[in-house]
């Protein structure tokens, strides 16, 4: 891979923002004793795949279009320091269709690389649609993921342990090429289905930064890095404007109040934008009654019949519906269960993970009653972050972000601490697919065997359920429909 294909401005950043060690020295040591060891095995076979992936879709600037970066407007006084480059991904067609697949084969992630995140996201899965109180509720555990990763770069110590330890993982090198390999297997756009992953780094302008940690965000973890005034009107137009073209304008309710206040040192943004296609027939659509926690309420039902696995757990049903290029898992809850107690339901979590247990599902004539839905959420992920171990990078005291070695204006060390973690989604299901979206905004401050024949079954889901949208195996997307 070619180092000067990746950030073209990567030599351009002013060196009043950036200090030119080039060393990630500070802080640099490896997590205590942590529940869950990751082989050394899994890391080398990650970092050759992140190798091997790197040389096959080539990282530069795209030939036949512009990227959102590219599209993006500057106000003037925000400077842009690098400017991520997005991978080419091979455009479906018949002509090429073998090129088309290879690449998709290419791009898998291996069993052990999804197994990998498996600890994380039973950890995390729970605690971030808890919050839902019997209202929708949606996230993006994968997006949540590559934002905690790109913090675990910038920091040291104790902050940097109970980081990892909620990553599952022994080292920040196995999380960044872990979450390397991620980024590509998830990313797609090839005319036909969209799955795009982007990030950012935004600077208070005059501050002084590490530049082997910025370097490290910019190569590693594909961010664009922005440079300006905290608190100013025209660095939080741009956030606004960055975050809107890469979530396809679907989160402006969520974002619009987002600020940079004067007292951020330093933000870390990630978002991914879905966009897939399936065929409902519209001429089925119907009004029906769907039992919401807080009374029935109309709904517009879309009915497909198709054959498929269905799943059974002790407490509840489930089965997945293709997109052109990824799955949704839909699971209903027996009669009497909330989506809530699912949450800490082990079969359930499994499911909602990526996991398959074919002992408990079989071949059947699946006839399909679905809402269309569109839920949205958004909020602070303070408590959730805390309650997953997270607790020293929000105290000043104890907070170390020392691997950054932030200088502030006046020459003195700045003392950086997590300010705060907010997270928004938002998902779209109708007869002609799906869409969503999802930003991660962290900011940091200063200061079973199946039946000998095929039974029919029927899934109404008129009541509240899950969902998860998997992509390589992994839940890009999840979430709790109370009511379409």
């Amino acid at each position: 891979m070619n180092k000067d294909d990746l950030v073209d401005a990567l030599g351009e950043i002013d060196e009043r923002h950036i200090e030119a060690s080039g060393t990630l020295t500070p802080g640099r040591r490896r997590g205590g004793s942590l529940k869950r060891r990751r082989s050394t095995r899994l890391l080398a076979a990650v970092l050759a795949l992140a190798v091997g992936i790197g040389g096959f879709a080539a990282w530069r600037r795209y030939r036949d279009g512009l990227s959102p970066d590219d599209l993006l407007r500057v106000p003037a006084g925000v400077t842009r320091l690098a400017k991520a480059v997005y991978p080419e991904r091979v455009q479906y067609s018949k002509r090429n269709y073998d090129e088309w697949e290879e690449q998709r084969s290419e791009l898998k992630l291996y069993r052990e690389e999804r197994e990998a995140f498996r600890p994380y996201l039973e950890a995390a899965i729970p605690a971030f649609l808890s919050v839902g109180n019997g209202e929708n509720v949606v996230c993006s555990p994968m997006d949540v993921y590559i934002g905690l990763a790109m913090l675990t770069e910038t920091a040291g110590g104790g902050t940097r342990r109970q980081l990892l330890e909620l990553l599952g993982m022994d080292s920040v090198e196995e999380v960044r090429a872990l979450t390397k390999r991620a980024w590509n297997a998830l990313y797609v756009n090839d005319g036909v289905s969209v799955m795009e992953l982007a990030t950012s780094v935004w600077l208070r302008e005059g501050m002084m930064f590490d530049r082997g940690v910025l370097d490290t965000l910019s190569m590693d973890y594909y961010a664009s890095v922005f440079s300006g005034k905290m608190g100013s009107a025209e660095l939080d137009e741009a956030l606004h404007s960055w975050i809107d073209a890469h979530t396809g304008g679907m989160l402006k309710e969520e974002t619009g109040n987002l600020r940079l206040t004067p007292d951020t040192a330093m933000a870390l943004v990630s978002t991914v934008y879905f966009k897939d296609a399936w065929f409902f027939d519209k001429s089925l659509t119907e009004m029906g009654m769907f039992h919401a926690p807080g009374g029935d309420t109309e709904a517009d039902f879309m009915h497909q019949t198709y054959d498929d696995l269905y799943y059974w757990g002790d407490r509840y049903g489930a089965v997945s519906k293709s997109f052109e290029n990824c799955q949704i898992l839909l699971m209903l809850p027996d009669e009497g269960v909330t989506p809530e107690e699912l949450l800490n339901d082990p079969q359930a979590m499994a499911m909602l993970c990526g996991e398959r247990d074919y002992d408990r599902s079989g071949e059947y004539e699946i006839a399909l009653t679905l809402p269309r839905f569109d839920v949205r959420s958004d909020g602070l992920l303070n408590d959730a972050l805390k309650d997953l171990g997270i607790t020293d990078a929000f105290d000043m005291n104890t907070a170390d972000f020392s691997p950054l070695n932030a200088v502030c204006e006046d020459g003195t060390p700045a003392q950086l601490y997590l300010s705060g973690a907010l997270h928004g989604a938002r998902m779209k299901v109708d007869e002609d697919g799906g869409e969503g979206a999802a930003y991660t905004f962290i900011y940091l401050g200063d200061g079973a065997a199946p039946p000998v024949e095929t039974e029919k079954i029927t899934l109404t889901f008129d009541r509240p359920f899950l969902f998860a949208v998997l992509q390589n195996g992994l839940p890009v997307f999840t979430g709790i429909v109370n009511e379409p």
